[in-house]
């Protein structure tokens, strides 16, 4: 896709294009022109009775006080052992400017919110910048020295579709890692330098890729086209925790018989009975060995939705902008698969989509646990029921997602079935069940983790 240029009265993060601005400026000039021309002829002269017909027609109205803030987060990288190091300018909350009829570009939040390229072998590279816009610097002690964005390595850079996110420490000394981590920081920057960084490095990551998986409301509001294969900006998977205490008895006393490894709670009061995110006190362990035990509120900043805008907890307890040395610790992540089912991923997503639609079969979980060797990554990926893309449907019974999403449900770990006793039809955890029980051992639990930002853009 080519590149839009940016209007020269807003700042260089304001994505207007050149050919909208003019024809906008012309109009108004042809405009006030022909209407000049008519007051002529009727003969109204009064200079305050002409100031009020014509106003002032000068192509911009007003531009509004430039709030945005600029920041540099420098990432070291290795990829399959080249280096990939990343000097990437953010600017926060960009200028906005109005138009006289009516149009005007939006102030976007954080841009980048993700920024990528294209490795040899045909893959892409993502970093997820967390968000510094508030002056939050590694020199000021506001950026942990040791700060975790969030990575992922995308299956194909064409489309973006699957990709593969290191949220953890554990992901990176992984026998399945095909990146090593040495290390990131964030600076202070200036417009003058985000306009080089826009000029001089593109981005992998396409606006239409990015926006599409918000739906059609949201291409048509930025007068985009959608792509055919959005970007898969939701990175899903389980954390695992080991059950002690009053949860494990419980799981134990609920267990199914024929003692199935993987299984789920029938009600929500088992749920939550077995649960410990009941309380935000309540101790928790990772599934590591060391036994340690953590308050559940500093295990569960890790699976929250925004967590990529503080950047991920590490094993010392740091990570996070702003956060206090110790709030926050690494669960253990495990990939969710989701509804696409097992792996490799389809070359086909569109033909795909249709046939898991149109054939089944609908699964929600699909945990790639491998005996805990896939530790410290999510899957990201779209949803097979949002294809095909950018369409409406006024009466969702006839969207073709209206039958998939009555299909019996499945769920897996490790392609093993996650029992669920008496058997009944799932229908009512369409991303997959908030809670799996391994054995009376332990749990996992969901989470997904949004690459996107508020107001972002690429």
């Amino acid at each position: 896709m080519r590149r839009l240029d940016f209007v020269a009265e807003g700042s260089l993060s304001n994505r207007v294009p050149c050919s909208v601005a003019v024809m906008r400026a012309t109009n108004a000039t042809v405009l006030a022109a022909a209407l000049a021309l008519l007051l002529a002829a009727v003969g109204i002269s009064h200079p305050a009775i002409r100031a009020a017909l014509l106003g002032n027609w000068n192509f911009t109205k007003s531009v509004e006080r430039d709030n945005s803030i600029y920041y540099r987060l420098k990432v070291r990288l290795t990829y399959k052992g080249e280096p990939q190091n990343f000097d990437i300018v953010v600017g926060c909350n960009v200028k906005q400017t109005n138009y006289m009829d009516g149009g005007r570009t939006l102030e976007v939040g954080l841009i980048p919110s993700v920024f990528g390229r294209r490795m040899s072998d045909g893959k892409g590279l993502v970093v997820r910048p967390p968000r510094a816009c508030n002056g939050e610097t590694t020199a000021n002690g506001k950026v942990p020295g040791d700060l975790l964005p969030i990575i992922a390595v995308f299956d194909d850079a064409e489309t973006l579709a699957f990709g593969t996110a290191y949220l953890s420490e554990a992901a990176y000394d992984s026998p399945m890692s095909v990146l090593s981590f040495g290390g990131s920081t964030i600076e202070p920057a200036g417009p003058s330098e985000f306009a080089t960084f826009r000029r001089e490095q593109p981005n992998l990551v396409k606006r239409e890729s990015y926006h599409t998986p918000s739906g059609p409301a949201a291409t048509e509001r930025l007068h985009l086209k959608p792509a055919p294969v959005p970007m898969g900006v939701g990175c899903f998977g389980y954390a695992r925790f080991r059950l002690f205490g009053q949860e494990q008895e419980r799981a134990h006393a609920l267990s199914p018989s024929g003692q199935p490894r993987y299984w789920r709670p029938t009600t929500s009061a088992d749920h939550d009975a077995i649960d410990p995110f009941v309380d935000p006190e309540r101790p928790m362990q990772t599934d590591r060995g060391d036994s340690r035990t953590y308050p559940r509120r500093k295990l569960v900043f890790g699976l929250d939705n925004g967590a990529a805008d503080r950047g991920m907890p590490t094993r010392q307890g740091g990570g996070i902008i702003n956060g206090l040395p110790g709030a926050a610790f690494p669960p253990s992540y495990y990939p969710n698969i989701g509804g696409w089912i097992s792996l490799p991923w389809p070359t086909d997503v569109v033909q795909r989509a249709e046939s898991l639609l149109r054939d089944g079969p609908r699964v929600g979980a699909s945990i790639d646990f491998r005996n805990s060797a896939m530790r410290g990554f999510a899957y990201c990926s779209p949803f097979p029921e949002k294809f095909p893309t950018g369409v409406s449907y006024s009466d969702p019974s006839v969207s073709p997602a209206a039958a998939y999403t009555k299909m019996p449900l499945h769920n897996y770990v490790d392609r093993l079935d996650v029992v669920r006793a008496p058997p009944v039809v799932d229908w009512d955890w369409i991303r997959g069940p908030a809670l799996i029980v391994e054995r009376d051992e332990f749990i996992f639990k969901r989470f997904e983790i949004g690459l996107q930002s508020t107001r972002g853009d690429v």
